[in-house]
């Protein structure tokens, strides 16, 4: 199943998309790689960071599916994480590892020792019309819906270290 996973820093409209994956990555999937494993149970905002850096190296590396860096810009066709299979969104306030399915209408803490899979909307019918539409959680827009173009927070960012195929 193509599965598509979004990873950000923060929850809410300001929080800070910093890459995605494509292919098999579901939580449970992400908890069988150890860099996964690290970013899922991470309690400090330089771990997660990190884990999830390397987890885009390794998803390409070890060919379990494609990974974006932000760096390389938001990769899909929608305007929101909303359509996306799994939102994973690690709190600095809070201090943990939060996620819901697109379209979620709530933040689920991450229990690593048993992830589930029922977070998703109560009215299917109505996340197929209009993922984001409430009680949708709030999330960045990263393509505007009337052009299509990346918003700022979906835009590509300078590699600052000038490196090439890094976590791709």
């Amino acid at each position: 199943m193509s599965t598509k996973t979004d990873f950000y820093l923060g929850r809410g409209h300001d929080a800070e998309w910093l890459g995605s994956l494509q292919w098999e990555c579901e939580p449970e999937n992400l908890l069988r790689v150890p860099s996964g494993r690290l970013a899922l149970t991470a309690t400090d905002e330089p771990t997660y960071r990190a884990a999830v850096a390397d987890l885009f190296i390794v998803w390409e590396t070890e060919e379990l599916g494609r990974a974006y860096p932000r760096r390389t810009g938001w990769p899909w066709p929608w305007a929101t994480s909303h359509v996306s299979s799994w939102i994973v969104a690690f709190d600095p306030a809070t201090r943990g590892v939060f996620l819901t399915v697109g379209g979620g209408v709530r933040w689920e803490p991450l229990d690593p020792r048993e992830p589930v899979e029922d977070f998703g909307p109560p009215d299917i019918e109505a996340w197929l019309r209009e993922p984001a539409d409430p009680p949708s959680v709030p999330l960045p827009l990263m393509r505007d819906p009337a052009t299509g173009l990346p918003t700022a927070a979906g835009q590509c960012l300078i590699n600052p270290h000038d490196t090439e195929g890094e976590g791709r």
